[in-house]
């Protein structure tokens, strides 16, 4: 399973809906750009909003968490590739098992990665690494309409039973003791061009490779269902970038 996983995403610099123009919006958020932050990519996948702040943030630190010890593994040879290896670093670390020895970062980034342990747990586990006046810049799926065919309440009832409104999501900040700034949705080209057609040639090509039919592994058969949903749905939900303060 673990392969088939890889290679489906192989050559993609991206493991989620996104882009280098959307990440670089929600990161001028954050208003210290010169400044010597520390910096902290929640689910940071192989490391593309990762890189792109090292740019955006010359002087910033940065330390990227990931569950996957090969994502890992690929951050920090390409930070040392690219002579980054002071400022950028990797560790394997599950998002609710984070521990930095009581070290507190003045920016949490997390996009497209929070769901894996729910908008209102990430907010309030993750706050004890965060400075008082740090910000948390995270995107999180969310509906856009108000009412939801049934077929995408199904659908998202066994995928994510957090997800909700853009308003439902700003109360959530203000519950956990957090400042909203803003928001905003993120493009459909995002998930189609960004993400989905990559991910579906991918997966034609190993259909190919591999001659499966109906016996392709469930990994397969599990992305090509998001996929298809996604086509038939993609006015009703998506993701919305918020940003908000430690008060």
């Amino acid at each position: 399973m673990e392969k088939h996983f890889e290679e489906a995403f192989e050559g993609m610099g991206r493991l989620s809906p996104g882009s280098d123009a959307t990440s670089s919006k929600a990161m001028a958020f954050y208003p210290e750009k010169d400044g010597e932050t520390e910096i902290l990519d929640i689910g940071c996948g192989k490391g593309a909003d990762t890189f792109l702040m090292a740019k955006m943030f010359p002087k910033a630190k940065i330390t990227s968490v990931d569950i996957s010890q090969s994502n890992i593994r690929f951050i920090n040879e390409r930070a040392g590739e690219e002579g980054l290896s002071q400022r950028v670093s990797g560790k394997c670390m599950s998002m609710d098992k984070m521990s930095f020895g009581g070290k507190a970062f003045d920016l949490m980034w997390a996009q497209g990665s929070i769901y894996a342990i729910g908008f209102r747990e990430g907010l309030r586990q993750w706050k004890k690494h965060l400075k008082s006046g740090g910000y948390i810049i995270c995107s999180e799926v969310v509906w856009l309409v108000e009412e939801p065919s049934d077929e995408s309440l199904e659908f998202w009832a066994d995928e994510y039973p957090g997800i909700d409104t853009i308003e439902k999501k700003i109360e959530q900040i203000k519950e956990e003791g957090y400042d909203f700034v803003d928001f905003f949705t993120v493009l459909e080209s995002d998930w189609d061009q960004g993400f989905y057609r990559p991910l579906k040639r991918n997966i034609d090509r190993m259909r190919r490779k591999y001659g499966w039919g109906l016996d392709a592994p469930e990994t397969v058969q599990i992305f090509e269902r998001e996929i298809a949903f996604y086509l038939r749905h993609n006015k009703e939900y998506g993701y919305a970038f918020f940003i908000m303060i430690k008060s």
